[in-house]
């Protein structure tokens, strides 16, 4: 055995060496690539590089000269700069047609050389060393990671290829066409690391959440494949450093072992062998003395003597100690151990396709390789022997079913070309980088990169296998968002001598604060006649940590349905924590009779607002609440009384635009006044004391604290729907027992300019009543925030509409709760269970459909466009024909004349006909649903227009 270290097989420009990242040699043991910080690909003549041992005499050589006297041919073969960063990842395909590459550019590039008679590339002006000898070019560029590639590899067959990186998710890409099959998002970190089994079964990847994940796929028909997470392996993990740049593991050629890097035991770096089928780790190799980066187990298998049955696989090991350690399955203690062969960190280990030699790379820039002789490491058996023990696991048998005729031959073949023919129309989407999913990608990925460090343990020898124990993956859990600082206010003296909070004008103010005096003890920021309709504003009161507190009685009914008696329900009824409440001066009769008992918060308002570039300002300040002392109202322009107005009980709220103002008194009375103080209609009288007051153009919304919503049209003094109860959205069906159960708090009581109620609870959930439909409609709920890939977690949900700030308020509730990475880690998990394969793009298809009947229901123009074009393109990228056709066909109209009579030509005020138009240009590129756009584009005279399709 002998290490060889040519000095010039390195990545070096000049004097200048740059690290080199990955290596890998070619199945038919001729070529050797690699990739590193210069961002090129390299391929190498495998020739030329054991020329240089037997020219040095084949003793210990390292740092040898290695001129190649036997040898005259090139030793650098090509030279490939395409990537724009450093290159990661270099694997041939088992086929040897092809050889993937990747970066932290995110793109994955797909090379084939070509063949012999063309013209080769010339050299570059004024670049060093050889110039090309072979031709590679790139076939496929891959783009649908979102961070660094980490790792790549091949299915045995070359069937498929997979992708890693550090935006943790893990990507199938088709081995023939190149397209992405599916993309796994099953990790919670960085995955750095990738292995096929060689039984064509599975594929295992590491990840920076201190597991590997094990990953079954099944092949169903020649272009179909459904891909389960079979286990996660987490043990070995426990204390796995994470300064690692990569966790590449490796499969034994028999099939019965994955050897995973970066494992631990207790404070001591290991080589973690996980058994097959039961995926547990009995075996650790210790005995480096930092972090073990990579893993590799030579392609073949050996025997201990000539003729022995006794069967042995040999692995190397090496990272951030730059010791380099080769094992046998039959030996306790390493055949050899070689500190210091590089200067710095060794980043990959590739053994010759004979299982004699083995290659690795290190940030030095340098790459050497380590040759064994005949019986340094046991004795090759033929390559038969390896399929004889892959056949246990089902190796090398093919997993389709088998075609029952002729015409399914015939059918295949011509899906075949079909699907080979898409590839190529896709290519020019595909080289443009276009993503799946538009305007809030779930997840956001995390965007810093790991770094390479050292490890201060100290080395525990190699010795004898140790078992390691038992461990759980610790759970991460998000940090509740710190609520904004107050902001002081002034107190002023009157000439009465009573103390008042000076106004303060809050229009551009996003935290204004609670005011909690007698006389002025809340603030709020009013909305113009003229807003858009598709913003509202914030309820006319601020509310208090944790929203509007809410009791509701539970139901008799459900109590008999279930079948539980009255003893059953005193055993699980208990005291409650009662929020305060105001005390009304008349305690209606329906405060006793409702099924919801809603807070009243302990706040009086003032208003401030501008009119056409002045400021107004709405304040009330109460009296002792009765004749001789009565509220006084008044509104003010820059400190000049515009006109002022007298009631004879405390007003708790306080609402009002330019259009109308309105204030909410304790006995349960609403007044209306127009802009210039006169009296709209006469006091309405409700049920119970107000608990909600706000207002938006002409509507003005009062919810009350038995539940009871009342909406007014203060201009033709009618109501879009009768008073409703919010029972249902407090889930007052949940309890199983008549008495007082806390509810979720409300956190926003608002209506919008269209007339739509807002509320939002604690549970993250987001309601608007339907006045057309008469019910409750859920617009935003925590499901669409953990399984769908279009909600956006940093907050900038959707277009910042109506739908987008209630979708924001969930997103803050599942922050504030802590609740959400925990409930993304269960459906991930549910993910890989066999039958929900294509849960995530179902569940976003159905988060896209909610978007839009909520921007259709709150009147929210934008919104509408801006989700359907993305219902649009989502639906056309997925192929779903049916679900496209009937979208076309329902914005169109009926074809029919006479039926045209129902048809509604707008939709928040948008021409169907206009967004129909503007959804047909922006799915034309999707070839999958030509017959279905193409007829409409002509119904529509799109086809006339050149303007309009001039899209490239």
């Amino acid at each position: 055995m002998y290490y060889l270290k040519p000095s010039w097989l390195t990545h070096s420009e000049g004097q200048k060496h740059f690290e080199v990242y990955s290596i890998h040699v070619s199945p038919d043991g001729a070529r050797l690539a690699s990739g590193g910080l210069d961002s090129k690909v390299r391929i190498w003549s495998t020739t030329a590089i054991y020329s240089c041992a037997a020219a040095e005499g084949a003793e210990n050589i390292i740092n040898g000269n290695g001129e190649a006297h036997l040898y005259t041919g090139p030793r650098q073969l090509c030279s490939m700069s395409t990537h724009s960063g450093a290159v990661t990842v270099v694997r041939f395909s088992p086929s040897g047609r092809y050889l993937a590459s990747g970066s932290d550019d995110r793109v994955i590039l797909v090379w084939e050389r070509e063949e012999e008679g063309h013209e080769l590339p010339r050299k570059e002006f004024g670049s060093q060393g050889e110039a090309d000898s072979e031709r590679w070019l790139v076939r496929r560029r891959c783009v649908g990671h979102e961070n660094d590639v980490q790792g790549l590899e091949w299915a045995p067959d070359s069937s498929i290829l997979v992708s890693v990186g550090l935006d943790s998710g893990i990507i199938v890409w088709s081995g023939t066409t190149f397209e992405k099959i599916k993309r796994l998002d099953i990790h919670q970190s960085h995955v750095k690391g990738i292995t096929f089994d060689p039984a064509n079964k599975y594929f295992a990847t590491a990840s920076d959440d201190r597991t590997i994940k094990i990953v079954r796929y099944h092949r169903t028909s020649a272009t179909d494949m459904t891909f389960s997470l079979d286990t996660t392996v987490t043990a070995p993990f426990e204390g796995s450093p994470l300064t690692t740049y990569f966790r590449r593991c490796s499969w034994s050629p028999d099939g019965s072992h994955i050897a995973a890097a970066n494992a631990t035991n207790g404070p001591v770096a290991t080589v973690a062998i996980v058994n097959r089928g039961v995926w547990d780790s009995e075996i650790n190799l210790i005995g480096h003395e930092g972090p073990v980066e990579v893993a590799a187990f030579s392609p073949r298998m050996f025997s201990k003597a000539k003729g022995s049955k006794q069967l042995v696989t040999v692995i190397a090991c090496a990272g951030q100690d730059k010791a380099l350690s080769v094992w046998n399955t039959s030996n306790p203690r390493p055949i050899v151990v070689s500190q210091d062969i590089a200067e710095k960190a060794i980043t990959d280990l590739a053994w010759a396709p004979d299982g004699q030699k083995v290659f690795a790379s290190s940030l030095d820039g340098s790459i050497l390789v380590c040759i064994f002789e005949e019986g340094d490491l046991g004795y090759i058996i033929p390559v038969e022997e390896n399929e004889k023990q892959l056949a246990k696991y089902g190796g090398g048998r093919d997993a389709m079913h088998f075609p029952e005729s002729v015409e399914q031959l015939a059918l295949e073949e011509k899906s075949n070309k079909k699907e080979a023919g898409q590839g190529k129309r896709r290519l020019t989407d595909l080289m443009e980088g276009k993503a799946a999913a538009v305007n809030g990608t779930s997840a956001a990925a995390s965007t810093g990169s790991s770094t390479v460090g050292t490890s201060s343990s100290t080395s525990a020898g190699f010795g004898a296998p140790i078992t390691s124990g038992d461990g759980a993956l610790p759970v991460a859990t998000r940090q509740p968002v710190p609520s904004p600082q107050p902001q002081a206010q002034k107190v002023m003296i009157t000439k009465e001598g009573r103390k008042r909070v000076a106004p303060m004008l809050l229009s551009g103010s996003s935290s204004a604060p609670m005011i909690s005096t007698q006389h002025v003890v809340g603030t709020m920021v009013a909305s113009s006649q003229e807003s858009p309709i598709v913003e509202y504003t914030e309820p006319s009161n601020r509310l208090p940590p944790g929203g509007i507190q809410t009791l509701v009685v539970g139901n008799k009914r459900r109590l008999q349905l279930d079948g539980q008696d009255g003893s059953d329900a005193k055993r699980h009824a208990g005291a409650i924590e009662v929020p305060e409440f105001v005390r009304p001066s008349v305690v209606s009769p329906a405060i006793t009779l409702s099924q919801v008992r809603l807070a009243t918060p302990k706040v009086k308002t003032l208003l401030s607002t501008d009119d056409r570039g002045s400021s107004l300002l709405f304040e009330v300040r109460n009296g002792a609440g009765g004749e001789k002392e009565p509220t006084r109202i008044t509104l003010q322009r820059k400190g000049q009384l515009l006109w002022s107005n007298f009631v004879p009980k405390m007003v708790l709220l306080v609402a009002g635009n330019t259009s109308f103002w309105a204030v909410a008194c304790e006995d349960a009375t609403i007044h209306i006044y127009s802009p210039t103080g006169r009296a709209l209609v006469p006091t309405i009288v409700l049920e119970s004391t107000p608990s909600f007051l706000d207002s938006a153009g002409k509507y003005l919304m009062c919810l009350t604290s038995t539940g009871t919503l009342n909406i007014w049209n203060t201009v033709t003094m009618s109501s879009p729907h009768p008073p409703v109860s919010v029972a249902p959205v407090l889930d007052t069906a949940l309890y199983s027992d008549s008495g007082l159960h806390k509810s979720p708090s409300i956190t926003k009581c608002a209506i919008t300019a269209v007339g739509s109620v807002v509320i939002t609870l604690t549970n993250g959930d987001g309601y608007t009543y339907s006045s057309r439909m008469y019910a409750w409609q859920r617009v935003s709920e925590s499901w669409w925030a953990v399984a769908s890939q279009y909600w956006d977690s940093s907050g900038m949900h959707g277009t910042g509409g109506t739908v987008g700030v209630i979708e924001r308020r969930t997103d803050e509730e599942l922050k504030r709760t802590g609740k959400g990475r925990a409930l993304q880690r269960m459906v991930k998990s549910a993910m890989m269970r066999e039958g929900y394969e294509g849960i995530e793009t179902t569940v976003s298809i159905a988060h896209l459909e909610n978007r839009i009947g909520a921007a259709i229901l709150l009147g929210s123009k934008k919104e509408v466009q801006t989700y359907m074009l993305m219902y649009a393109r989502r639906l056309a990228e997925e192929g779903l024909k049916d679900r496209i056709e009937e979208l076309f066909k329902e914005l169109f109209g009926p074809m029919e004349v006479a039926t045209t009579d129902a048809y509604e030509a707008t939709i928040c005020g948008i021409d169907k006909k206009e967004l129909l138009k503007d959804i047909i240009v922006t799915v034309g590129k999707q070839r999958e649903i030509q017959r279905i756009s193409v007829p409409y584009a002509k119904l529509l005279g799109i086809l006339d227009d050149n303007d309009v399709m001039d899209t490239d």
